[in-house]
């Protein structure tokens, strides 16, 4: 598996633009390709061996969203669940508790610790799961998601601001948790035609062990791309062999 090497410094001045969201239409294209390819996309790549995932779907969407890449997964071998909260709302506040509860009973049953995958706003609360549940997360995988700034750098920022929040408080807010740091591996996969979340402010500059792979898909593709989902399995077997 390859990582970047270096991080660019600056954050983006603005949300993507008009231009960016109107491309994103890309992922009709991708979500196609992926599924002429069907079981083909599995070639080639390491099985799991019963691994604990769980799938965080992205700001609007839900567990269905998530269905082709959980299906893939639970192909390879791992033992694939969804977060169970339904459509994602946005209440991160509301959503933590019943997340971090739902993880202590499953790691309890199951013995071991699980790994996280979040696309977009799922990617955000699968980082503060792993800061608040240390012992229960073997690791996370970030799909587009915004590690500063929150909205702020997202084509909802716009929405955000008409319903009163203030994006810089906020920003401020995520910047004070980065206090308490994530521990177990983390794996951010970006990209740079992202027409949803501005890429620049989903790489984690401050996590020591943060790897953080390109891919080539709209925001998203990011679950449904055949060669994002082949970056997300290499990604798991390397995070099995490389502490």
């Amino acid at each position: 598996m390859t990582y970047l090497p270096h991080l660019p410094e600056d954050l983006p001045e603005h949300p993507p633009g008009w231009r960016e969201v109107v491309a994103e239409s890309r992922f009709a294209l991708e979500w196609l390709r992926a599924k002429r390819l069907g079981d083909r996309v599995l070639q080639g790549l390491e099985r799991g061996d019963g691994q604990s995932l769980m799938l965080l779907p992205g700001y609007g969407a839900d567990e269905k969203a998530m269905n082709s890449l959980a299906t893939r997964l639970r192909q390879l071998g791992y033992a694939v669940s969804h977060w169970g909260q339904g459509k994602n709302n946005g209440a991160v506040h509301k959503l933590l508790p019943k997340l971090k509860q739902k993880i202590q009973d499953h790691v309890q049953h199951s013995g071991q610790p699980i790994t996280l995958i979040g696309w977009s706003l799922g990617g955000y609360i699968a980082r503060e799961l792993a800061r608040d549940l240390p012992e229960h997360i073997a690791g996370v995988i970030t799909l587009g998601s915004p590690a500063v700034g929150g909205p702020k750098y997202t084509i909802t920022a716009a929405a955000y601001r008409k319903k009163g929040f203030n994006l810089d408080v906020i920003e401020s807010e995520m910047a004070k948790r980065d206090s308490i740091p994530i521990l177990c591996p983390l794996t951010v996969l970006f990209s740079k035609v992202d027409g949803i979340v501005s890429w620049p402010a989903t790489l984690d500059r401050l996590t020591p062990q943060a790897r953080h792979v390109e891919v080539h898909s709209s925001h998203i593709g990011l679950v449904h791309d055949a060669e994002v989902f082949r970056t997300i399995a290499k990604v798991l077997a390397d995070q099995r062999t490389k502490p």
